[in-house]
C-alpha cells in the first residue's frame, strides 16, 4: 500500500507530522528518504519552528533536542562524524552545525580543524584549511545566498605575523578568502554573529566588537551597564534582532538578569543604543541560582526565544522576546546532567549538497 501511494499525498502526510519526526521518518526507507528533497519539503522546513539542541564534546554520546511544538525532548546521534576528539559546536545556520575538532590535545587552536554537518541528513563535510590565519579566536556560520544549501563560515583569528584578520568561506566556491582586518582587537575564544552586515564578538577587555563587513571598518562598543565588572555578560541573537543576556555578580553570586536589545540607530555620536527590555523577576531568579553550584551560564536564541542553562544544570530557562515572559522547560533526561553540553539552535533542513 505505501509502495503505491501518490508523492503528493506523501507530502500532504508530511505536513500533519511534527517537524521533529522527520528525524525517525528519513530512516525508513530510500522512498520516503528521498522526498526530503522534494520543493514541498522545502517550504515546510524553511517555515517551521527551529529546535533547542544540546550538544556534548564527544559524539559518541547522544545530542538532546527539544521541540517547542511538542514540548517533548529527544535524542540523535552525531557519531557519524568520524572523529573521536573533543567537538566544539560553534553555532548552527540553514540545518547544519558548525563543529569546531580539535586534532592535538597539546597544540590547542593551533590544530583545530573545522566541520559543517546536518544532523537530519547525516552528511558532514570537513572545510579546507585557512589560508592565513593560524590561530582561531571565534567563528561563527550563516546562510550565504536565497538557496537553502548555501552557507558562509567566518573565522576571527591572528595570522602568523600576529595580524587579527577575518577570513570568509563560502559553500558555493568552496574557497576560504581574507575578508578584512581587525586592528587592537582581542575577542573572547566563542561565537561571533553575523547580523545586518556586522561580525558581532565580545571582546577579551569586556566590550562589543562590531565589525562592518562592507565597509571594514571595526568598532568596539561600551557594556550596556556602567558596573560592567560585575557583569557576566553574553550576545544572544534571536529571530527579532541582538540582545546581550548579562548575569549581575555581587561575592560571586547571581544577584540578577537582566535583558538588553542591541538597536541599530544612526546619530551624530553612534550607530547604536541599548534598550532594557526585561530584569529576571527575582522568584525566578533565586530559582535559576539554586540550579547551579557556580556563576556560569550559557544562553542561545531559538526562534524568538532566549535559552538559559546554568552550569550543569537539568532546568533550561526560556525567555520569550516577543512574548516578554519567563518559563521553564521540561527537565531532559537525568544521564544528561554530569554530560558537559553546548546549547545551540537546530533547524530543520533538506540535504545540504557536501562535496
Amino acid at each position: 500500500m505505501w509502495s503505491d501511494l501518490p508523492e503528493h499525498l506523501m507530502e500532504r502526510i508530511l505536513e500533519c507530522l511534527p517537524v521533529d519526526c522527520f528525524f525517525r521518518f528519513r530512516a525508513v526507507c530510500k522512498t520516503w528518504n528521498s522526498l526530503f528533497s522534494s520543493q514541498h519539503f522545502n517550504s515546510i522546513a524553511r517555515n517551521s519552528q527551529p529546535f533547542l539542541i544540546l550538544c556534548p564534546a564527544k559524539t559518541q554520546l547522544p545530542s538532546l533536542i527539544y521541540s517547542f511544538v511538542t514540548h517533548t525532548w529527544r535524542t540523535i546521534s552525531l557519531s557519524f562524524i568520524p572523529h573521536d576528539r573533543p567537538i566544539n559546536f560553534r553555532g548552527s545556520a540553514s540545518g547544519l552545525l558548525l563543529a569546531d575538532i580539535n586534532t592535538n590535545f597539546l597544540f590547542g587552536y593551533n590544530s583545530s580543524m573545522l566541520c559543517v554537518c546536518n544532523p537530519l541528513t547525516q552528511m558532514y563535510s570537513t572545510l579546507p584549511e585557512m589560508i592565513s590565519v593560524s590561530k582561531i579566536m571565534a567563528k561563527a556560520i550563516f546562510p550565504a545566498g536565497n538557496k537553502t544549501d548555501e552557507y558562509s563560515v567566518m573565522v576571527v583569528g591572528m595570522s602568523s605575523t600576529g595580524t587579527v584578520l577575518v577570513e570568509a568561506y563560502n559553500s558555493t566556491t568552496k574557497a576560504w578568502k581574507v575578508a578584512g582586518s581587525i586592528p587592537d582587537v582581542v575577542l573572547r575564544s566563542e561565537n561571533v554573529f553575523f547580523f545586518k552586515g556586522y561580525l558581532l564578538g565580545m571582546t577579551a577587555s569586556g566590550g562589543i566588537m562590531a565589525y562592518n563587513i562592507e565597509q571594514g571598518i571595526t568598532s568596539v562598543m561600551a557594556m550596556p551597564t556602567a558596573d560592567a565588572n560585575n557583569l557576566r555578560a553574553r550576545i544572544v541573537c534571536c529571530k527579532s534582532g541582538v540582545f546581550v543576556v548579562g548575569a549581575i555578580e555581587e561575592n560571586h553570586c547571581l544577584k540578577g538578569v537582566i535583558v538588553w536589545e542591541f538597536v541599530f540607530e544612526k546619530t551624530e555620536e553612534e550607530d547604536y543604543k541599548w534598550e532594557e527590555i526585561w530584569k529576571m523577576p527575582s522568584s525566578v531568579c533565586e530559582e535559576f541560582r539554586r540550579s547551579s553550584n557556580s556563576n556560569w551560564f550559557e544562553c542561545v536564541g531559538v526562534g524568538d526565544k532566549i535559552c538559559l542553562r546554568a552550569n550543569e544544570s537539568m532546568e533550561i530557562l526560556v525567555y520569550d522576546v516577543s512574548k516578554r515572559s519567563w518559563n521553564w522547560l521540561p527537565n531532559f533526561p537525568a544521564d544528561f546532567r554530569y554530560v558537559s553540553m553546548r546549547c545551540l539552535q537546530l533547524e530543520v533542513m533538506p540535504s545540504t549538497k557536501f562535496s
